[in-house]
């Protein structure tokens, strides 16, 4: 693993974690107020699998902090802010294709969940995503239009807690609402925790290989 920078189209500089594995891609997109090193472990496990993984900072979060010499920082955010992360996204899937790797798959927790979908639903290519503890509306990252944007082929695979109790509503409540709209494939996983996110990966030894296995198929 080591660390590459690269920028969006709205020049930000985006910090991320690289393993350079197989024609197969994932992007990690972590929670707020995460960082990469989130998903240490998960991408290390990808890696193993074959998979070339990418897991980035968002923009103001972690080592993603300058606009154009501009400082940013999550916390003072506007939701039009938050809503512009899809930039990052955008620049980590370029990332990928341009060392070389022909499928792409988007996995996020939390906010990074809501980012992967709304992608996910505006680019068919990207076969299957994971959502862990997606929501309805995260900083106006609205999910519920874009599962319902989603081709029959495109496959998701949502996880979350039923104690998981966020300010915009329950975590199972919501993924449940926004598996609904999905018209393909779609896979969900409801554990008995108040766990959020990446934190999920606690609740169970074996998530994480479930989740390595379905992305396999």
């Amino acid at each position: 693993m080591k660390s590459v920078t690269f920028c969006t189209k709205d020049k930000v500089d985006i910090v991320a974690n690289y393993w350079k594995g197989g024609r197969r891609g994932v992007v990690l997109l972590h929670m707020m107020p995460a960082t990469k090193e989130s998903w240490d472990r998960f991408g290390g496990q990808l890696f193993d699998a074959g998979f070339s993984v990418l897991a980035i900072d968002l923009r103001g979060h972690g080592e993603s902090i300058f606009q154009e010499g501009k400082k940013l920082d999550y916390k003072i955010f506007t939701d039009q802010e938050h809503q512009a992360s899809i930039e990052d996204v955008e620049a980590s899937v370029s990332f990928l294709k341009n060392v070389g790797v022909k499928e792409i798959f988007l996995v996020g927790a939390s906010i990074g969940a809501n980012l992967s979908l709304v992608y996910q639903s505006e680019h068919p290519q990207i076969q299957k995503a994971i959502l862990l503890s997606p929501g309805t509306n995260y900083y106006g990252v609205r999910t519920q239009p874009s599962a319902q944007a989603l081709q029959n082929n495109q496959e998701v695979y949502l996880v979350a807690g039923v104690l998981d109790q966020r300010k915009t509503g329950n975590a199972a409540d919501m993924a449940k609402l926004i598996a609904e709209k999905i018209p393909g494939k779609k896979e969900i996983k409801i554990y008995s925790s108040s766990a959020h996110g990446t934190d999920l990966f606690a609740e169970d030894p074996q998530l994480m290989n479930t989740l390595i296995i379905w992305l396999q198929k």
